[in-house]
């Protein structure tokens, strides 16, 4: 072995030797601490400090490098195991406190706070055995102060979220968790119940208000409503009463209905009154002065509309009574109107009547053909229409085609007598004519539709219940004559020519001696002799004609008389020798043109 090796071998034992002298020597004194420590632990405990010797019995007991007295170390830590309880709970809690006011876990914060109250009920009940030992470990430990200054601080960032969400426009009841949170602080630390009912009612109604006036004044009425029934609701789900929710609602509804009506805005005004009333329903009030004006409001319009009905306004009071559906039922009230409205404008009844200027020559009545009202007119290309309405409120139409000549149409008319007798209501359209006369087209209305009753010209028709025919003065025969009265007769529903109404008495052509210098109407056949003469063929008799004669050839119907005279006519079989008959008027029996 070398010296260097030697010398080597002896560092390392000499430190060796210096480290483990260390240990023993630290050792040493962990032993006679630990010893102390119980010492020092037994002497508190003897003058009843129960928490220092507590607090020493857990360093001894922490200490390990000896075993002394560790059977009544553990007896003595074991009696006073609830103050050891009461310290590391409060250590706890105090830990938790400072990293929750850290991370503003306001909900973590009430927690441990209800924590902090369990503890004191558990250990701080008046003369219970720890209330003392409680007393100065929950001084000592600070935790009251901290949970006071917590407070503060959490109450002055709730306020300050309330005032920035008071100037904001937000109105979702999630983003109020500022107020629930100032709710749930304890009483004591925002100066006492009273203290904090008003500080909270003030913050709350000035954050509220301004929040219901800023959606009136936007228009958003029902948004208004919506959002002070959440907030009701919310205040209720937290029981907190808020008055000035319902008082604001009541002096802006007011208003806003108020300025409704003041601006003729009869809509608005119904659509804010129903959705008021809803709201009034979910809040629960059963009367409000909101109410009260919405019902009496309503009533004076209805009045309103009434009186407009009865001037004449009946636009405007339909109108107004649709604008009020929505607070009442209005439907027999429009009917009313709409009625009142048909029969002084019967040309509504039409189709498309509402179109000014739409039909002309339009005539009505009331009360007959079993409807309450009945109306006819033609429209512009001279298209006769007729419609009724009945006593069910029904209105029914008929379309017919335009009228002959309705360019020169004078006037159109229901005829009562005609109508009567035909069971369906019928329209005459008189119209002008170059001569003088009046063209007269009748028109049946039955249910399958219009149909052509007559036509024909002349001064005037009349019906003749006795016989049902028609008599037309001045007849337009087609032949130009004038003064005839003409006879018209049904034939397959429609009026036709059957004869001339006669004034006199009609004879046969072989009586006529028997009635000399009266004047008389025979049927005749009319013809032009060689010599030019007109000459009468009457049941086989010939006759000559003088006086109004005319041109007239064919059947025909000849007024006039016999006077004792006698003339020759040549006819078929030669030349005769026959009675003369003076005519008055003659009048042709071929068809009309």
């Amino acid at each position: 072995m070398t010296i260097k090796q030697v010398l080597t071998l002896r560092n390392f034992m000499i430190i060796l030797c210096i480290f483990m002298l260390a240990l023993l020597g630290q050792k040493a004194l962990r032993l006679h601490s630990k010893i102390e420590t119980v010492r020092e632990a037994e002497r508190l405990y003897a003058s009843g400090d129960l928490i220092a010797a507590e607090k020493r019995y857990r360093l001894a007991a922490a200490n390990a490098s000896i075993l002394y007295k560790e059977d009544q170390i553990a007896a003595r830590l074991k009696e006073l195991a609830p103050i050891t309880a009461i310290r590391s709970s409060l250590s706890t809690l105090t830990l938790k406190i400072e990293d929750q006011l850290t991370t503003k876990d306001f909900g973590g914060f009430m927690e441990s706070y209800a924590s902090l109250l369990s503890l004191k009920s558990q250990y701080m009940k008046p003369s219970g055995p720890y209330e003392t030992y409680y007393r100065q470990l929950s001084g000592d430990s600070g935790i009251s102060d901290r949970l006071g200054i917590g407070f503060q601080q959490f109450k002055a960032q709730f306020l300050a979220e309330l005032a920035a969400s008071q100037r904001g426009s937000s109105t979702d009841n999630d983003g109020d968790s500022f107020k629930w949170n100032l709710l749930r602080i304890p009483d004591v630390y925002l100066g006492g119940a009273d203290a904090k009912k008003d500080l909270l009612a003030t913050q709350f109604k000035a954050h509220d208000t301004a929040q219901l006036k800023a959606l009136a004044a936007a228009g958003s009425f029902s948004p208004m409503l919506d959002y002070a029934l959440s907030l009701t609701d919310a205040y209720s789900s937290h029981s907190y009463t808020a008055p000035w929710v319902a008082s604001q609602i009541e002096m802006s509804a007011k208003l806003i209905l108020r300025k409704d009506v003041d601006g003729d805005q009869i809509a608005a005004f119904s659509t804010h009154a129903a959705a008021y009333r809803k709201y009034a329903a979910s809040a629960g009030l059963a009367a409000s002065k909101v109410l009260t004006l919405i019902d009496s409001t309503t009533s004076k319009l209805l009045r309103s509309a009434a009186m407009l009905v009865r001037s004449g306004g009946y636009a405007e009071a339909i109108q107004r009574y649709s604008d009020l559906a929505q607070l009442q039922d209005t439907g027999a009230e429009i009917s009313a109107a709409q009625l009142a409205w048909n029969i002084a404008e019967p040309v509504r009844l039409l189709p498309g009547g509402e179109e000014p200027g739409k039909y002309t020559h339009v005539v009505s009545v009331s009360g007959r053909y079993g409807a309450k009202l009945a109306v006819t007119g033609t429209d512009s290309s001279g298209r006769l229409y007729y419609a009724d309405l009945r006593n069910d409120g029904t209105v029914t139409t008929r379309t017919g085609d335009p009228i002959p000549g309705f360019e020169s149409l004078r006037s159109l008319a229901f005829d009562d007598p005609l109508s009567v007798y035909s069971e369906v209501p019928v329209v005459v359209a008189a119209g002008s004519r170059q001569d003088g006369r009046t063209s007269f087209t009748a028109y049946t209305i039955r249910p399958e539709g219009i149909s052509l009753l007559f036509s024909f010209a002349g001064n005037s028709y009349e019906f003749q219940p006795d016989d049902a025919s028609i008599r037309v003065t001045n007849a337009d025969m087609g032949d130009g004559s004038e003064g005839r009265t003409a006879i018209f007769r049904q034939t397959n529903g429609v009026y036709q020519f059957s004869e001339i109404y006669q004034e006199y008495p009609l004879v046969d052509a072989s009586e006529l001696e028997l009635h000399p210098l009266e004047t008389v109407v025979l049927k005749v056949d009319i013809y032009i002799d060689s010599n030019g003469r007109p000459v009468v063929s009457a049941n086989g008799r010939f006759l000559a004609l003088q006086g109004n004669v005319g041109t007239v050839t064919g059947p025909a119907l000849a007024t006039g008389q016999f006077q004792y005279r006698f003339d020759y006519v040549g006819t078929d079989t030669g030349e005769q020798y026959v009675p003369v008959f003076v005519v008055e008027s003659l009048g042709s029996m071929n068809p009309i043109p």
